[in-house]
């Protein structure tokens, strides 16, 4: 599930012709960042776009950057390499949720969500 409040989601509906299922990912890098403050996530998706675009050329998994602005609270319980994650956001009560479950286990509170980065990536078997 994704949130309401994201400020950029047009490219990202465009090649997915909808919200992409975040239930299985790889965490590769959780940012927090005093300005703002903010969280900058990073995951690898094998969850493919249906319509991607032509200069990502070959590529098997889809690695993305979000950034939670406004954060109001974070906790970061668990972080492994190379496991995968269930990533869930929600609108609730005019914040949006975050959980991560599995490999990473975080949660956070924060204002909006920002799409930073979207981009194909050929991964080695």
């Amino acid at each position: 599930m994704w949130p309401l409040r994201i400020e950029n989601p047009i490219f990202l509906q465009t090649i997915y012709g909808h919200y992409p299922d975040l239930s299985s990912v790889e965490i590769t890098k959780a940012e927090i960042s005093r300005d703002g403050p903010s969280l900058h996530l990073h995951f690898i998706s094998t969850r493919l776009p249906y319509r991607p675009p032509v200069k990502w050329g070959p590529f098997n998994a889809v690695n993305f950057e979000l950034a939670f602005e406004g954060v109001e609270s974070i906790s970061v319980r668990k972080f492994q390499s190379h496991d995968r994650s269930a990533v869930r956001m929600w609108d609730d009560a005019g914040k949006i949720l975050l959980t991560c479950e599995g490999a990473v286990r975080l949660s956070l509170t924060c204002q909006f969500v920002r799409i930073i980065k979207i981009s194909g990536l050929l991964q080695s078997q």
